[in-house]
């Protein structure tokens, strides 16, 4: 009798990956709605920056926060979910069905081996 493997939902790499993607997919999808509120609070904070340049008499410098270029952005919150996912999904790959195509490669000269005399 063949051993049953373990269910997928057992595996801590299928939860690393489930959870990453979803948070991937999540973010996406709250991305233009996040990058107006951010563009809002930069300008909040830019117009404070520029009275008080103003205030002082320098001439404001830099260029205004819009949706599309903020100064703090979510592509770096990207990169380590894209990671996680990435590593989530090959581990899992590996532990799960790499090791069956491991043992079953293995299997043929595990029968022809150790008879010689």
């Amino acid at each position: 009798m063949e051993n049953d493997p373990a269910p997928i939902a057992d595996s801590p790499w299928f939860w690393l990956y489930l959870f990453a993607m979803c948070a991937l997919a999540g973010g996406l999808v709250m991305a233009p709605k996040y990058g107006a509120r951010q563009a809002t609070l930069e300008k909040q904070y830019q117009a404070r920056q520029r009275a008080e340049q103003i205030r002082q008499g320098e001439t404001p410098q830099g260029e205004i926060s819009s949706a599309d270029n903020t100064l703090i952005d979510l592509r770096p919150i990207y990169l380590v979910l894209l990671v996680l996912v990435s590593v989530g999904w090959a581990r899992l790959w590996w532990t799960r069905w790499g090791a069956k195509s491991r043992q079953s490669s293995a299997s043929p000269g595990a029968s022809s081996e150790g008879t010689s005399t």
